[in-house]
């Protein structure tokens, strides 16, 4: 039974992102969980801010709702971290909770945004919080007196527009197609 945890920057990355792979993953007996490191409350949210009257604490249970009725559908769970947007920031607190969860779940795949996103600055950050959770979360190789996990594969989201990622674009497409065939 394959374990797939998916880190997306914002609550509605991951189901245009890999909701493909988490139904397939589902559907095979397998377990999702998806950790949102925001809601988008603030940069993918622009037409909920124009009703009259919105708030962040709104804009946040509409994003929560939204991700909650995702994951129900895909058969994943959903665990948001509220770590706010644009920017996206990942302190020292929020990094060690990424590596407890990925201790905890211990994911055979680990499935994130990719290292350059150039019209989204949140995804890179992301990432960097992602790989760094994962090498910490596995030991990085050092045998260790806390709990450690085995590497998951770990795999990338396919940006907007792959063609401006530079150097990544033939990374991204050949690990998206990968990661959803073999999810």
């Amino acid at each position: 039974m394959k374990r797939l945890l998916v880190v997306s920057a914002h609550a509605a990355d991951f189901v245009w992102r890999a909701g493909g792979a988490i139904a397939l993953t589902v559907q095979q007996g397998g377990e999702a969980l998806v950790v949102a490191l925001s809601y988008g409350e603030r940069g993918e949210s622009g037409e909920l801010w124009k009703e009259p009257g919105q708030t962040l604490e709104r804009v946040k249970a509409i994003r929560h709702e939204e991700a909650s009725r995702a994951e129900e559908i895909l058969g994943a769970d959903f665990l948001p971290l509220d770590l706010g947007d644009y920017p996206l920031r990942v302190d020292e607190k929020a990094l060690a909770r990424l590596v407890e969860i990925l201790v905890d779940f211990a994911p055979d795949i680990l499935l994130t945004h990719t290292p350059q996103d150039p019209f989204n600055p949140d995804h890179p950050v992301a990432y960097q919080a992602t790989e760094k959770a994962r090498q910490l979360a596995s030991g990085a190789g050092v045998a260790s007196a806390f709990k450690t996990i085995k590497p998951p594969e770990f795999l990338l989201f396919e940006p907007h527009q792959p063609e401006l990622c530079g150097s990544c674009q033939e990374l991204c497409v050949r690990v998206c197609v990968r990661g959803a065939y073999r999810s």
